[in-house]
């Protein structure tokens, strides 16, 4: 950086941006509070109706058509939380990554040759969906995160939920199974063999990845820690090659979740837990659940950051809690972030930034 950049950089107030993550975190968690319980409220009145409509033999027809209602409540309130839930997920997207007024931007555009200048020894490079799409596998965002089954069309992003999973199995089990059969003959394209190689050459490299194609680890070394865990890649958000039980039958605090492989969904649409019998489900992180260290070694990965002094930022728009904490504590350290878009969004912070298609610069990067 140049010397007004540097000042620039030196004036970044962290004590107002600490101030403002706070208050956001604050605000975020009280309304997602509120919508808990308003959502448990409104499960428990719509439970109680069911059972008085049911019980009611004589008002049969009033009770269909009040039945049609509640479903039409339903899906109106469901809705509703949906598009709450987004705007504050979006809210606190933009926190951290984006210049203002007090903090103006800092990242710069770059070559791919000035870019290779900047790696140091430690890197940590963080994959999004975008690495896949080259591969032909479509994100969970914007006009890929719709899927359409018969003659309805259902969000990605409310199909992969736990609830989702617990009210609809049949139709949660189908997209799992329209993906499986989507990834087959799927072959990693030139940016996962980019990453691929410079691990090998570089094994102190950290891959975090949020994709669930597994792709990218079938071409990295396979040491694996425990079945479906691997030492080369922290799969964050699952892999959807396996499956876990459901009622996590096998489950110690701070041991890994013991997983299974998947089934041809095709053949077997409900698999069932090896173990006790139990359904299964997907080892996948839904959209409405936390990281544990048993799913994804959460706790290790962070403990990991500070031997790290570069991340290389690829195909995210970092609208994940961990990939978004991640960026921000690399800005906080004033560490290298180098990162790879069609539209760069990292605009504070040490960031270099390289627009344009991971497949065609990460090979020419990562030499």
């Amino acid at each position: 950086m140049n010397n007004q950049e540097q000042k620039q950089y030196e004036k970044f107030d962290w004590e107002e941006y600490e101030r403002k993550r706070a208050i956001e975190k604050v605000q975020y968690e009280k309304i997602s509070k509120e919508i808990q319980e308003t959502q448990e409220r409104s499960r428990q009145t719509l439970a109680s109706l069911e059972v008085t409509f049911k019980n009611l033999d004589e008002a049969k027809a009033q009770a269909r058509q009040t039945v049609e209602n509640i479903d039409n409540f339903k899906k109106q309130f469901s809705d509703a939380m949906d598009k709450l839930l987004d705007s504050i997920g979006k809210s606190m997207s933009a926190m951290g990554i984006k210049s203002d007024e007090q903090n103006p931007k800092t990242a710069k555009e770059v070559t791919i040759e000035q870019a290779q200048k900047l790696i140091t020894k430690n890197v940590l490079i963080l994959c999004g969906a975008g690495l896949s799409y080259a591969s032909g596998i479509p994100t969970f965002r914007g006009q890929d995160g719709y899927w359409t089954k018969g003659t309805d069309t259902y969000q990605c992003q409310k199909v992969l939920t736990k609830e989702f999973l617990i009210s609809n199995p049949d139709l949660c089990w189908e997209w799992h199974k329209d993906f499986q059969k989507m990834l087959i003959n799927k072959k990693p394209n030139a940016g996962h063999i980019a990453i691929a190689n410079y691990k090998k050459k570089n094994p102190n490299t950290l891959i975090v990845s949020q994709n669930i194609d597994n792709v990218l680890t079938s071409i990295l070394p396979q040491k694996q820690i425990k079945h479906g865990h691997y030492e080369s890649i922290y799969e964050i958000h699952g892999n959807i090659k396996y499956m876990r039980c459901s009622k996590e039958c096998t489950l110690k605090n701070n041991e890994l979740a013991t997983l299974y492989d998947m089934p041809d969904l095709t053949k077997n649409l409900k698999p069932k837990c090896p173990q006790c019998g139990e359904n299964a489900r997907p080892h996948i992180l839904f959209f409405d659940e936390s990281y544990t260290n048993e799913n994804c070694r959460i706790q290790e990965l962070q403990e990991k950051y500070d031997n790290y002094d570069t991340i290389i930022v690829v195909g995210t728009m970092l609208e994940t809690g961990c990939a978004k904490s991640t960026v921000c504590k690399f800005i906080k350290k004033k560490a290298t972030i180098i990162e790879i878009n069609p539209e760069p969004i990292i605009e504070l912070g040490n960031t270099y930034q390289i627009k344009g298609k991971s497949e065609e610069i990460l090979p020419k990067l990562l030499k």
